[in-house]
Order: structure tokens, then sequence, then C-alpha cells
């Protein structure tokens, strides 16, 4: 059985809210409203009918593309009423759905903490999805603390996505043409917030937590030799000499820590870089669908094929199409 590890769904209080924000709305609205996979599920199980054994975890559509304004009892509300009904659908159709990962109002730290741990406690979710903005959501901060530490005890999963857009306060404008912000400064985004995590103590201090780094950890497995190199160059900057002092290992090592889907979209070459670098029991399969606008069916069988390409070994792709994913997220056949 293959478990896909990322998939996205909508949910009807998104859709809603999207629908009442209209024009007012984040700009990534009309884009993700079109999507007919996110929405019409006769349409997703057909593109899914065509990859056999075949299952997903559901996660939301980060919050921010929903919902823009501040933290308060609405957006709560919205949050908890989209988490009841991904949970529905994992229990309505469980052959379909092995699974989904929460949502937060993650702007409310103490709100996001007792909406995830509610939401694996109440709803069984695997774990929670916490969008990635070193700027207004500074996960490494120690107001956040006692969200990674609630997900450590419960076992559960932190799926990490980028989301900011040029339209975000401290994205550079420079990027709004031809979609740079998406196709690469989505991968700085996530390198960033995992490398604060790191130097802040995160795996020092919560070893068994589940971090799961999307589109393949981004940059970190292509740039390790960068990585590697740090522990030399803190002449160059005072804060990474402290950070040495405090952490118990090497950099690379908490690196190595994360785990991370295959979400490349058809490049086989950088998910043998994954494999290689994170080592194959720390690679979930996750392919992004339906976010390729064609239900799945381009992302889901390209990321198969970067897969079998990027591991030969048949016991290797075994752990990687599903064996890493009931191991990791405690999913049941």
């Amino acid at each position: 059985m293959k478990i896909d590890a990322w998939t996205h769904i909508l949910s009807s209080g998104y859709i809603g809210q999207l629908e009442t924000a209209g024009q007012q709305g984040p700009g990534a609205g009309s884009f993700i409203l079109a999507n007919r996979g996110l929405r019409d599920l006769d349409y997703r199980f057909q593109v899914m009918d065509a990859y056999g054994d075949y299952r997903q975890v559901l996660t939301p559509i980060p919050l921010p593309h929903v919902y823009r304004g501040p933290a308060g009892p609405a957006v709560v509300d919205l949050v908890r009423r989209n988490n009841e009904e991904m949970a529905e659908l994992v229990r309505r159709h469980a052959d379909r759905f092995a699974g989904f990962a929460a949502a937060t109002p993650i702007a409310d730290p103490d709100a996001a903490t007792e909406e995830a741990t509610r939401a694996v406690r109440q709803l069984g979710a695997l774990g929670v999805q916490l969008e990635e903005d070193a700027m207004a959501f500074p996960l490494h901060e120690e107001r956040y603390e006692p969200l990674f530490a609630a997900m450590e005890e419960l076992g559960a999963g932190v799926w990490l996505h980028p989301y900011r857009t040029p339209a975000t306060p401290g994205f550079p404008m420079e990027t709004a043409p031809f979609l740079l912000w998406q196709v690469f400064g989505w991968a700085f985004d996530t390198t960033i917030t995992v490398a604060r995590l790191v130097f802040g103590g995160i795996y020092d201090r919560h070893p068994a937590l589940k971090l799961i780094a999307h589109h393949g950890g981004a940059l970190i497995p292509h740039f390790s030799g960068r990585v590697e190199m740090m522990p030399y160059l803190t002449g160059m900057d005072a804060t990474l000499g402290e950070a040495l002092e405090r952490l118990r290992k090497k950099p690379i090592e908490y690196f190595k820590m994360l785990y991370v889907d295959t979400a490349l979209f058809g490049s086989r070459h950088g998910v043998e870089c994954v494999v290689d670098f994170f080592g194959p029991d720390r690679v979930l399969f996750g392919t992004d669908s339906p976010l390729d606008t064609r239900g799945g069916s381009h992302f889901i069988p390209v990321t198969i094929s970067d897969v079998e390409g990027a591991a030969p070994d048949e016991a290797v792709r075994e752990a990687i199409f599903g064996g890493n994913a009931r191991r990791v997220l405690n999913i049941r056949p």
C-alpha cells in the first residue's frame, strides 16, 4: 500500500470563509477555490483509483490563505470546525484516507496548543500542520514551546508548511513576478524555520519530536556541505558560536533528525539527494496533491516515479511508500 503523507483538502468551513471574503480575502483564494480536487470528493476518488492500493493523509490549506485577520474567537471557531470536518471525512472514508493533520489558530500560541491537543486526543488527528513565517509566527520562540512539548508527549507529527506571498509583511516584493515567491521563496522559508528551531535547541529539549518538513526538507539536503562548515565559521557571527556552545550535537546531526516528504514534483535527482542525506527511514511518500490543479493526476505519478528511480531497493521503496508513514504516524492498517 502507498500512503501519501501530504495531500491537501478544503473543508466546507474554509470554502465558506473564502467565498465570504471574496476579493477582499487572501490573494490565493481564487486559485484555491478553482481547484476541483480540493473540494469534490467524487473527482478526487476518481483520480486516486488510478493508483491501486493508495490512501491519503489529509492536511489543511494553510490558514493564512483562508483567513487574514487578528487572532480571536472567530478564527478559533473556524479552525475547530475545519478539524472536526476532516476527522469526519477520515471516519467516513477510512479506505481512502489514512488520517489527517489538524489546523491551528497559529497566531495565538496558547489557542494553537489547546486546539492541537484537542484534535489529537479527541478527534484522532495524526498531528498538526504549522505554517512557516519566522516573522509573524516565530516557532523558535518560547511562546510556541508548549505546543511542541504537547506534540512530543502525544507522539504526534508536526507538518511544517510554507505559505508566504509578496503580500506578506517582510517578504520581498522582488519575488512577485514569475511565481518566484512560491518556487524559490517557500524553500527558503522552510529552511530558515527549521534552522531557527534547530539552533534554538528544539531537539535537545524534545528529542522524540516528529518534525516533518515539506518539499524534501527544502534546501537542507542540497546544501549539507555548507551546514557542515558552520562550526568552522563562528568568527563571522558571535550568535553562531553561542548556539554551538549550547547545543549537544553538531548542527548537521540535528538536521538529519527531520522527517521529510518527497513532494519535489518530478525531480528524481532531488529525491535521490533527499534519501541519501536523511536516510530512507526518515522519508515519507508525499505528493502535495491535488495542488497540481489536475486532481493529483500529475503529482501522484511523477512522485511515484521519482521514488522508484531514487530507491531501486524494494525494501527501501516499501518503507518510503508506506512503511515509514505507518511507523512514524502510528497509522493503522
